[in-house]
């Protein structure tokens, strides 16, 4: 099973440049730390990861095979996007068992419309965009897709960008959407820290190293917003934006302006790393005049890595015949007009990974699709197809799954099919699929809807084309232990999701991040993580896929869904039907320490239906629970299958048969 993805498909991405020098050798700078970075950020995501001399190799071979890509000095830069995804079939959470890295490229100008002049910010207090002990320090898609809704609404107001507070105190800033900001006041150059929120950017490091070479106080650490209203100059630093000028922040309706200009230091920083990327001679001097001999010899500034001029005719031949490349020095580009955007150069680079753990040889291929099963992920839901006694499929509660995408589909600013559209699909695919519909008893017919970017696109905005797709699978039970209580693990360490993030979202941007506390509690013998708030860390949240319901005497409590949340749509059927049957439901902030007077706890999801909990482990803490066959979640998980599988009449308006 197969689909064919547009290369801009992102998952766990990097970004680097190539430059052109007069004489018309390629440059590249600091390629080894983008490779540790991805590594790094791999490991994080439980993903397989390329070694750093197969990444560094694999950028090589792309800039050289799109060399004539590469704009003249002074015009602008080929940008290459290695990516990291998971490309083979997976439909419960686990790791991919199969990976794709690739490497793209494209010429491009300036990343912000406005070129050169100075940012124009908007402090955001809504939407944070990571939180401590989830993946803000990862250079992954799950970071970015959730900042498209602040930074269209700070656009739509005239902003250039977005600059985001941490998510806890909502006091410190930690970076504009793709990049890293400095503030400079006197001799002292602050920026955030790099504590697991922040991403540690190559350009950002580099930055530091040179300014501190120059004499500067540099200071990595929390600041405070406040700071912004005595600051003499704040600038931002990436690989796509170098070093960005801002010339005002608003915060609070309040306006700050700050130092910019030929003499302000963004302009001094900017002028001198351009000069070490492009490789001017003159630089040197200035190098050897500033004491900044030893971080040039460090970074080898190419030498090693990355001046192809000699290496380009041999490392041809050995990658493809000479025949397939065109020669032509420059290719057919309005270079004056260059803007930051897709204008996909000749070839790409790509290798792949299975269970064994190893990357193959890879291999130079003209620029276009790439193969990728259906089930990858993106924006998702799930929904199952149950056959009856009689030979009748039904299907539950469609309109809420239709709903929810088109709530996650909004928050993640994409394009989604109409509700009939979305059921009309789900159908098509139930019945054209009957046959692999397991026996009344045996499992269901596992359906996922998906939702994707499938157009290309390389800065942050909105993809120009999306791609809906159905597929089905046969399924049985998702916990191993099958029917049997689940031992759950409470994580103190790792967070799902932050207070106006993406948390209620059904995206794999909430699921990737959690791979590592599962493998973990996994390892340990548990069965699955039940995560704590972020902010307070004492608040229940979900298990890794589904929601939490604690039971004492006759009340039920489960987390209310206030944005962190994903509103399970077992979730809500369990609370109508518990409520009809005289219990009562409290949906609130839930403390931890009541896990431990709870008399039951139960998950509830598609996937798991309703399954009982029979220990909870908090800080070394373990606690039992009740888990008879006259037990409150086997009443409603009775109920509620009946309802699905047509044993119970549906008098809600549940069921849709087919």
């Amino acid at each position: 099973m197969t689909w064919f993805a547009s290369k801009s498909v992102q998952g766990l991405f990097e970004g680097t440049k190539t430059y052109r020098k007069e004489d018309g050798s390629l440059l590249l700078f600091r390629p080894e730390q983008n490779a540790i970075r991805m590594k790094v950020g791999a490991e994080r995501m439980c993903m397989l990861s390329p070694s750093i001399e197969q990444f560094m190799d694999a950028v090589k071979q792309t800039a050289i095979a799109n060399k004539r890509w590469v704009p003249p000095p002074g015009k602008g830069t080929l940008y290459i996007r290695p990516l990291l995804m998971g490309s083979g079939p997976i439909l419960g959470l686990a790791p991919a068992p199969e990976y794709t890295f690739l490497t793209y490229a494209s010429p491009v100008g300036n990343y912000f419309k406005d070129g050169f002049a100075p940012l124009n910010l908007l402090v955001e207090d809504e939407y944070p965009r990571s939180s401590c002990g989830g993946t803000g320090g990862v250079k992954t898609i799950s970071n970015y897709a959730p900042v498209l809704k602040a930074m269209t609404k700070a656009k739509n107001r005239g902003f250039s960008d977005v600059l985001y507070l941490d998510s806890v105190n909502k006091k410190y800033i930690e970076e504009v959407s793709s990049c890293n900001i400095f503030i400079v006041t006197g001799n002292v150059i602050s920026t955030p820290a790099t504590n697991g929120t922040i991403l540690p950017g190559v350009t950002r490091k580099s930055i530091i190293e040179i300014a501190r070479d120059y004499g500067y106080k540099v200071e990595e650490r929390c600041v405070p917003v406040d700071e912004l209203i005595n600051a003499d100059e704040v600038f931002s630093t990436g690989t796509a934006v170098i070093v960005a000028p801002v010339g005002s922040i608003t915060y609070q309706d309040k306006r700050i302006e700050f130092k910019i200009g030929y003499e302000s230091l963004s302009w001094k920083l900017r002028s001198t790393l351009l000069g070490i990327q492009m490789g001017f001679d003159y630089w040197k001097k200035v190098v050897q005049i500033c004491n900044f001999m030893k971080p040039l010899l460090a970074w080898n500034m190419v030498k090693d890595y990355s001046c192809y001029a000699s290496q380009a005719a041999s490392a041809l031949q050995q990658v493809s015949k000479p025949s397939s490349y065109c020669e032509d020095k420059y290719a057919k580009v309005d270079w004056d007009n260059l803007g930051f955007g897709i204008t996909p150069a000749d070839y790409m680079y790509t290798m792949k990974c299975s269970e064994d753990g190893k990357f193959e040889q890879g291999q130079l291929a003209p620029y276009g699709y790439v193969e990728l099963s259906p089930s990858a992920g993106g924006l998702y839901e799930g929904t199952k197809a149950y056959r009856t006694e009689g030979g009748r499929l039904l299907l539950f509660r469609l309109d809420q799954n239709a709903a929810r995408m088109k709530m996650g589909a909004d928050r993640l600013c994409m394009p989604c099919p109409s509700t009939y559209q979305f059921v009309d699909a789900v159908k098509q695919t139930a019945l054209a699929n009957k046959r692999w519909t397991p026996p009344p008893g045996k499992g269901t017919l596992y359906i996922r809807p998906l939702l994707m970017g499938s157009g290309p696109i390389l800065g942050l905005a909105p993809a120009p084309e999306y791609t809906f797709l159905i597929y089905a699978s046969p399924v049985g039970n998702y916990f191993k232990e099958g029917l049997k209580p689940l031992n759950l693990y409470v994580e103190d360490d790792f967070h799902r999701a932050a207070r106006g993030g993406a948390g209620g979202v059904k995206s794999i941007t909430n699921y990737a991040p959690v791979l590592k506390a599962m493998a973990r509690a996994k390892s340990r013998g548990f069965s699955d993580v039940l995560y704590l708030d972020s902010v307070n860390k004492k608040y229940l949240e979900e298990v890794s896929s589904c929601n939490i319901f604690l039971v004492k005497g006759n009340i039920i409590s489960t987390p209310a869904t206030n944005g962190t949340i994903l509103q399970g749509v077992t979730r809500g059927s369990i609370i109508e039907i518990a409520r009809e049957n005289g219990y009562q439901v409290e949906e609130r902030a839930v403390p931890v320490d009541e896990l431990m007077d709870a008399d039951e706890v139960f998950c509830t999801g598609t996937a798991v239906g309703v399954a009982p909990v029979g220990a909870i482990t908090h800080q070394n803490r373990r606690v039992e629970y009740k888990v008879k066959a006259e037990s409150v979640s086997q009443e409603l998980y009775s109920i509620l299958e009946g309802i699905k599988t047509g044993v119970i009449e549906d008098k809600k308006g549940w069921i849709l048969e087919l």
